[in-house]
């Protein structure tokens, strides 16, 4: 059949546009931040998980509001092309005046004095005020950008930041959606779990109890490995079998597998927070191989799982993550992270293989190549001789030195690209 010029021209913008979605984009790389007064000073495309807003917002009574913290997050947050801030805004705890009954551990005073609360409002017409007040404020106009992502609750299988059951929050939700979505900039996301205290159950339990229908993406945080008062240090490598919840790929698949199953075919997932949690890894050279091998797993993932983004978690001044040093710049964690973004970018990562200790992650037309048996000790790294498949002539080490490949190479747990 004799196709015309237009049917073709069509069919080579479809494919281009294939090709675009299935490259990582900046935006795939979302970053943590405590403090607007202290922003990274690495590149990332959206800004995740500054503190939950209603409590932010409204701690001070009914109708009492205080934007000037929130508004300054949105201000430094990354923008698309229609100014839209790039930035994922969680919205639970409830504010204390809102919760006639404070006993039993259903609230909890915060650092910053504010009493915020893991059960709903008394009332649930605070609820609607709150999140109508919420998207009138952040309407493109008077410098409050759209905002791009709001998250109906953090951790919500976390008893420290909700304890009223699935129906409860599933009932939050379906108020809250159509309010959402009549700023055609924004998109609801799922109330966040982590990966304990059964949170795949949680997060299949809220979908199938209608959840599913209000949301427009997934979302989980991404920790493999508990950390903590009493938590074996250092913890293993974000992949490893040995991960105390489970290896960021796991993680990643079945939490695809949950959103398919339950109503969210289709629909992206993300990890709005994650890392190695509280001082998990504490050897510089360690924390260079860990943040690395973290970002190419994941971007390796994307495209199969309609994976959006994920959020390291934390740029600032915090035991939780932190990549920054006491100067304020990156940690060599920070520059290797930043070093990483620009080996994934742009490009089509393909699911990382392995072979033996050897994890293989294509890259375009290169690739990411280390040995998970090694491991680094006081500025000491082991090393494996390793034979490159034929093609490549030269890689690239995470500190941005190039060598040439004749031969074996010494390959260790931080990882190599390796180019034709």
């Amino acid at each position: 059949m004799r196709r015309s010029t237009g049917f073709w021209v069509c069919a080579l913008l479809l494919l281009i546009a294939a090709v675009a979605q299935a490259q990582i984009q900046p935006s795939f790389f979302a970053m943590g931040v405590s403090s607007t007064l202290d922003r990274p000073k690495v590149n990332y495309g959206v800004l995740a998980h500054p503190p939950v807003v209603w409590t932010t917002v409204e701690s001070g009574g009914r109708g009492v509001y205080n934007w000037k913290n929130m508004d300054s997050f949105v201000q430094i947050a990354p923008k698309d092309a229609n100014g839209v801030a790039q930035i994922d805004l969680t919205l639970g705890w409830t504010p204390g005046w809102a919760v006639a009954n404070q006993g039993g551990g259903r609230c909890l005073t915060t650092g910053t004095g504010a009493v915020a609360c893991t059960v709903p409002p008394d009332n649930l017409q605070d609820w609607v005020d709150f999140v109508t007040t919420l998207i009138q404020h952040y309407n493109g106009t008077r410098g409050a950008a759209h905002v791009k992502y709001y998250e109906i609750w953090n951790e919500a299988n976390n008893a420290l930041f909700w304890t009223a059951g699935v129906p409860a929050l599933v009932n939050m939700a379906a108020l809250a959606y159509p309010i959402i979505k009549s700023d055609p900039y924004s998109n609801v996301v799922t109330p966040s779990v982590f990966w304990g205290a059964n949170g795949v159950g949680f997060m299949t339990e809220y979908l199938q109890q209608g959840g599913a229908k209000y949301a427009d993406m997934l979302t989980f945080h991404g920790y493999p490995s508990s950390t903590g008062a009493g938590q074996p240090k250092p913890i293993p490598m974000p992949e490893s079998p040995a991960s105390t919840n489970a290896p960021i790929q796991t993680q990643i698949t079945t939490f695809r597998a949950v959103a398919d199953q339950n109503g969210m075919a289709g629909k992206p997932i993300a990890s709005t927070e994650g890392g190695w949690g509280t001082n998990g890894v504490i050897d510089s050279d360690q924390q260079i191989a860990w943040i690395a091998h973290y970002e190419i797993v994941q971007a390796s993932l994307a495209a199969s799982n309609n994976m959006a983004f994920q959020d390291w978690y934390l740029w600032g001044k915090a035991a939780n993550g932190r990549i920054e040093n006491s100067s304020g710049q990156p940690t060599p964690a920070g520059n290797a992270y930043s070093l990483v973004l620009t080996w994934l970018t742009g490009q089509q990562p393909q699911p990382c293989t392995t072979s033996g200790n050897y994890w293989l992650c294509a890259v375009g037309a290169n690739l990411i190549v280390w040995d998970s048996s090694q491991t680094c000790n006081n500025g000491v790294c082991t090393t494996s001789s390793y034979t490159p498949p034929p093609g490549y002539t030269q890689y690239v080490d995470l500190t941005a030195a190039n060598h040439k490949i004749n031969g074996t190479i010494a390959v260790g747990v931080k990882p190599l690209m390796l180019e034709p």
